[in-house]
């Protein structure tokens, strides 16, 4: 019956005590818990993301509790009195950082899962500690006597004394007394902040060993010694003087980490050798070819299964955090990560890029997770088309850093031994840093603080990095200070809000709120401003009675305001929207029977929404009624652009797979989206995704406003959450569905969904939107773009802009080829000269992008066609080209688009650069439906480390083709290059191509 139950005997000091499983799986190790847990009345909830959405303090959720922060403070109401789950977790800086320490012990990581149990006011202090001890030893079946138990062993300083409670209740529960053992305000104290609930905590540690007696082994740190459990009482809070005062209402907070009790359960030294991490390494080793994982450990971290380690360790962090919506370009932590891991991969297993190794390993995370993380599974295809980018990004910046690096080290010897050589901006700033260290030893050999902040903030250098720089010059250095100054500077700048102000000049913000008049006023009502219906389409918007309870008058508060001046005006209560989640603010009236104020602006200042305008006739003074009038022109326009905006953002993530929002701007006559692409967005890719928004206003879907707490929505599937934003506890959440057939690429689709958190105001129904146009497209780097987009209205006026002006280009078309035909060079001129006039006129029109990017594409060939015909022969076109833009820019490299239309005569582009013989010179020339292009470069910049094949590969890797340098010649001097077909050329791919070419020359100048 014993071996059917997977359960073993054994002889334990003596006696004889069922221990345990003879293997416990991580999945039944945490459902164990769970499970026991809701069998005590706890409500299991999710884990939620990764990413902090409702906390700007953090760069990632570190503890279970995070989550349940804004219940400790107060903040909002308790989803349940007790609660359970299991939290991702991920330490890589600021207080709790474990990045150093991974791999080279066992039992740190970056990512973790926490398990954990919390009563909201209900249990307290001898139900935690029971729970707890009864699920150790009566369901996990751990040994009593190889636990030890500590508690809080009093702080005079704060007049608090040892807490006996728990010590009592841990020698009721029957541990003997010399495993119950006190410690001080450092292990045995919890704090959340500098201020905020706290309390004493009780943690319960393992023997590993086994040992008759060894409590001197406790909180030492050591691996034999393990911390399992720790129970958080608070009961405490911390006031901003220092002082502590007792809380009204007591809660429990719990967390297990689920590796370690994995390890222990399973006789296991190390949490590595469990079934987390096991298959991670097996993946690593048939794929390298390397030695098996052998559990070794070296004191320099040196040895191969650290390496394994480290990579499995960074591949399930990084996997978790792109699951959970984190991009790269929004964290510097991740992204140093995610770049270990590349450099172990390739320095250690011999991982090279295009192969898909690391790629391959996120589905071993997703096989270990996915059935407790079902967003591991269904954000597989983002993680990888993310990591796959960034592999081959770090690849090229590693390839130009090795040359650079070679140079830094010739100048600098002492760098050898300097360990991160990986951030992207490090050799930048080392060349800013370097010359200025001599002075600092001669002055007091401290490393100034603004420098080291300059380093991490403008660089992305890590503090651990800029230490070491700091050691290798013997410089001494306030690591603890500047880190604590470079985490308020990112948290001042995530929490703050962005504030505009009349161009007058007459308000400031700092003056506002330092009158204790205002800072005491109630805040603003402003529930209205979403009271709003719709009946076929036409909207009203109902006015809503209010009351003046503060006026502003020159950046002062006063009591009446004469007529004609600019006010700001506080209500009570408001319909008017400020300006937030990028969509401007409100423009209105604010009248009664003798008085009226033009509303022009409208924001959010603290707590209250100001009202600025000019008090056009009447009186006004505090305690007038008013009716407050927003201008439905106006109000109905915004919302149709910010309805559109959604759906074009998930019309662009349906066409391309990954991309991410950066930014959004909305009018009440055009919208703004920037957008970060992982994949190429080219003219097929922007019909389609403005096919899918026209598709989404002809189906006329209702769109949904529900308001719900936080941490519910992050429990839902399919939410669009925006990087770097910090959200309130309580949120609107906007969601249509486009429920109909189609085909995308090939794919055939059945629905997009929108569902995203937005405080803004919107339709009602997609079909209000009236009709949708795309009017233009801007690269704003490599991977970004900005796009605009016009609505109702708007975009009809656009779409008959375009009927004509693609007329009128058919009859130039005919005009131009009956001219050249006739070969009179005056008429010619004439004809180009009223073409271009032609053009500026329809430039300044709206029109559709596709359409406008298609007629520029003709009407550059038309007058390239006449310029042609008036210069004679493409040798004389070129040259007088080539001479033209020498003389525009008489100094540096030459960076040149050829307008001259001479094929694909290889010739006339080594015509063209020995026009510029002492100076870097990149010529590109459209040709038949592809780019080519010539790169030479004078000695000299090849003595400072650059390529001319190099300068060329920044153009093929945009515009994909062949890089080949002249037979016989050596391609750091001069190199050739061929496009792939394109047809027509990709304007916006080739400007990107230029843009990357410019920024690779100026490095080697």
């Amino acid at each position: 019956m014993l071996r059917k139950l997977n359960f073993r005997w054994m002889m334990y000091h003596h006696r004889c005590v069922i221990v345990r499983r003879l293997h416990w799986s991580s999945n039944l190790v945490r459902s164990t818990f769970i499970e026991f847990f809701k069998n005590h009345n706890h409500q299991y909830i999710r884990s939620s993301p990764v990413v902090p959405w409702k906390d700007a303090t953090l760069a990632f959720v570190n503890a279970g509790m995070n989550q349940f922060k804004p219940v400790f403070l107060g903040h909002s109401l308790r989803p349940c009195p007790r609660a359970t789950n299991s939290q991702k977790c991920i330490r890589v800086g600021g207080k709790h950082n474990d990045l150093h320490d991974v791999g080279r012990d066992t039992y740190h990581h970056t990512f973790f899962e926490m398990l954990g149990n919390w009563s909201f006011g209900d249990y307290f202090k001898k139900d935690a500690c029971t729970m707890a001890w009864t699920l150790l030893t009566e369901v996990y079946k751990l040994p009593p006597d190889r636990l030890y138990v500590t508690y809080f062993g009093g702080d005079p300083a704060l007049s608090l004394g040892p807490d006996l409670e728990v010590l009592d209740i841990w020698k009721s529960i029957g541990v003997p007394e010399n495993r119950i053992l006190p410690f001080g305000m450092r292990d045995n104290f919890w704090e959340m902040g500098l201020q905020g609930p706290c309390g004493p905590c009780t943690e319960i540690h393992y023997d590993r060993l086994g040992r008759i007696s060894a409590p001197d082994r406790v909180n030492l740190g050591v691996e034999d010694m393990i911390e399992l459990w720790n129970i958080v009482f608070m009961q405490h809070e911390r006031l901003k003087d220092g002082t502590l005062q007792p809380l009204s209402t007591h809660h429990v907070d719990t967390g297990m980490g689920l590796e370690r009790v994995t390890a222990v359960l399973n006789n296991k030294t190390s949490n590595y050798d469990t079934d987390l991490f096991l298959p991670i390494f097996e993946s690593i080793k048939k794929m390298s070819g390397k030695a098996a994982y052998g559990g070794k450990f070296s004191e320099d971290g040196l040895c191969l299964d650290t390496a394994y380690r480290v990579l499995a360790d960074h591949m399930r962090m990084t996997t978790v955090s792109l699951a959970d919506g984190l991009f790269p370009e929004d964290s510097y932590k991740l992204r140093r990560v995610m770049r270990r891991a590349i450099c172990i991969g390739r320095d250690t297993f011999g991982f090279v890029p295009h192969h898909n190794n690391l790629v391959n390993l996120t589905n071993i995370v997703a096989e270990t997770l996915g059935d407790t993380y079902p967003e591991l599974w269904s954000q597989l295809e983002r993680v990888q088309v993310i990591f796959q980018q960034e592999e081959e990004h770090f690849q090229e910046t590693m390839d130009k850093i090795s040359k650079e690096w070679s140079s830094m080290l010739l100048e600098n010897p002492q760098l050898k031994v300097f360990s991160d050589v990986i951030s992207p901006g490090l050799l930048s700033g080392l060349q800013e840093v370097i010359p200025q260290i001599k002075e600092w030893k001669d002055k007091d050999s401290i490393f100034p603080d603004d420098v080291a902040l300059k380093l991490m903030e403008a660089y992305g250098v890590d503090i651990d990095a800029v230490g070491e720089l700091a050691s290798l010059y013997n410089l001494c250095i306030d690591l603890e200070s500047i880190q604590f100054s470079f985490e308020n500077a990112k948290t001042q700048k995530k929490v703050s809000e962005q504030q505009k102000w009349e161009t007058s000049k007459l308000y400031s913000s700092a003056s506002l709120l330092s009158e204790s008049t205002f800072q005491n006023l109630p805040s603003t009502d402003d529930s209205a401003k979403y009271s709003y219906e719709s009946v076929n389409g036409s909207y009203s918007f109902i006015p809503l009675e209010t009351t003046v309870i503060s006026l502003i008058n020159e950046g002062k508060l006063v009591h009446s305001v004469p007529n004609k001046k600019i006010i700001g005006v506080v209500l009570n209560s408001t319909n008017f929207y400020h300006e937030a989640g990028g969509q401007e603010g409100d423009i209105g009236e604010l009248v009664s029977g003798d008085l009226l104020i033009n509303v022009k602006y409208v924001e959010k200042v603290g707590h209250i929404i100001v009202h600025w305008g000019t008090l056009e006739y009447g009186e006004l003074f505090i305690g007038k009624k008013l009716m407050a009038s927003v201008n439905a022109e106006f109000r109905l326009g915004c919302m149709r652009h910010h309805t559109a905006t959604h759906l074009l953002n998930s019309a662009i993530r349906a066409v391309i797979g990954v991309s991410s929002q950066r930014s959004s701007h909305v009018t009440h006559d055009h919208l703004s989206l920037g957008v970060r692409m992982y994949h190429v967005m080219n003219y097929k890719n922007i019909y389609e995704a403005e096919n899918i928004v026209k598709m989404w206003v002809s189906e006329k879907c209702p769109v949904i406003r529900k308001s719900l707490p936080l941490n519910e929505l992050l429990q839902e599937q399919g939410v669009t959450f925006l990087p770097g934003e910090v959200y309130p506890d309580e949120v609107h959440v906007i969601t249509t569905d486009l429920n109909t057939n189609f085909n995308l690429g090939g794919r055939e689709m059945s629905h997009v969904l929108s569902k995203e958190p937005c405080c803004g105001t919107h339709l009602l129904n997609t079909g209000d939107i009236g009709n949708f146009c795309i009017t233009d497209v801007k690269a704003s780097g490599v991977g970004l773009r900005t796009i605009r987009a016009v609505c109702g209205e708007n975009a009809a006026v656009a779409e008959a802009n375009a009927e004509v002006a693609v007329s009128q280009l058919e009859k130039w078309e005919l005009k131009v080829q009956s001219e050249i035909t006739g070969n009179n060079p005056k008429r010619i001129a004439n004809t180009a000269k009223d073409l271009l006039a032609w053009r500026n006129t329809f430039e300044s029109q709206p029109l559709p992008y596709l359409v406008r990017s298609k007629m520029n594409s003709t009407l550059d060939d038309l007058a390239r066609l006449m310029r042609n015909a008036l210069r004679g022969d493409a040798n004389k076109q070129m040259a007088v080209e080539m001479e033209e833009i020498l003389r525009e820019q008489p100094h540096g490299p030459v960076i040149h688009l050829l307008e001259t239309d001479f094929g694909t005569s290889k010739a006339m582009l080594i015509k063209a650069s020995k026009f510029c013989k002492q100076r870097p010179l990149l010529v590109l020339a459209k040709a038949e439906g592809t780019v080519v292009a010539r790169a030479t470069l004078t000695q000299v910049e090849v003595n400072n480390g650059a390529s001319a094949a190099d300068w060329l590969t920044c153009v093929q890797n945009i515009l994909g083709g062949i890089v080949k340098a002249p037979r016989g010649q050596d391609s750091q001097l001069v190199c050739n290059f061929r496009g792939d077909l394109m047809n027509p050329v990709d304007m916006e791919k080739l400007k990107d191509a230029i843009s990357e070419s410019r920024i690779y020359i100026e490095k080697y100048l």
